[in-house]
């Protein structure tokens, strides 16, 4: 990941001994918060758009992204939510803008972050392990066609198993309209998925659950 001014700003609030984003001077905290350094950041904002990206080609150059989104909107941080939530909402919209302009998802899908080993090799001739690539590249086609809004929520809540209060800050919209973008992402990927031999049992689990949100 290659570095640019926000790390020299990260470093110079650092130094000064600034630990509130944006605030006025004599302006009272919403809640403590502390600065992290420019790799604790980088860390975190990569593992953020990983989780919703996957390991693909396009991954750094959307944690880039958002690390220069993220930079130009500290200013405007009050502290009102955690920092990590502040940063996954940039990045969702990062991720989201990225789906839309090429209108397709991307090519590999990895269900979050420590949960799936990166390939190793020798991995293609392992029946398990190529079991497990094969669903996950079902799973990405089937995703694809999932509108970009319900696609989000899906990955967040069912994926990353974030809930759906949380999901409503991230993506900076009331939890009732990102409890019913669920309903409707999931009940569309049951459709797919029922026809789907490798997925079938657990669309059915779906539709029978109505696709309702826990």
């Amino acid at each position: 990941m290659r570095s640019f001014a926000g790390q020299r700003a990260l470093d110079e609030d650092a130094d000064s001994g600034i630990r509130r984003v944006g605030m006025p001077a004599g302006a009272a905290p919403s809640r403590p918060v502390v600065r992290p350094s420019w790799p604790e950041l980088v860390v975190l904002v990569r593992a953020q758009v990983r989780s919703l990206v996957g390991a693909t080609r396009d991954l750094e150059d959307l944690t880039q992204a958002t690390l220069e989104q993220i930079v130009r909107a500290l200013p405007r941080f009050e502290g009102r939510c955690e920092l990590s939530t502040f940063t996954y909402s940039i990045a969702s919209r990062i991720v989201m803008n990225h789906w839309r302009s090429i209108g397709r998802y991307l090519r590999r899908f990895v269900l979050g972050i420590d949960n799936v080993p990166e390939p190793e090799d020798g991995a293609a001739a392992d029946p398990e392990a190529f079991a497990d690539r094969e669903r996950v590249a079902r799973l990405h086609h089937h995703l694809e066609a999932l509108p970009a809004d319900q696609r989000i929520v899906v990955v967040l809540f069912d994926l990353e198993e974030l809930p759906a209060s949380h999901i409503a800050e991230i993506i900076e919209c009331p939890e009732p309209t990102v409890r019913s973008r669920l309903k409707r992402g999931r009940a569309a990927l049951a459709k797919r998925l029922v026809r789907d031999p490798l997925f079938a049992d657990d669309a059915r689990r779906l539709v029978g659950a109505g696709g309702e949100v826990s």
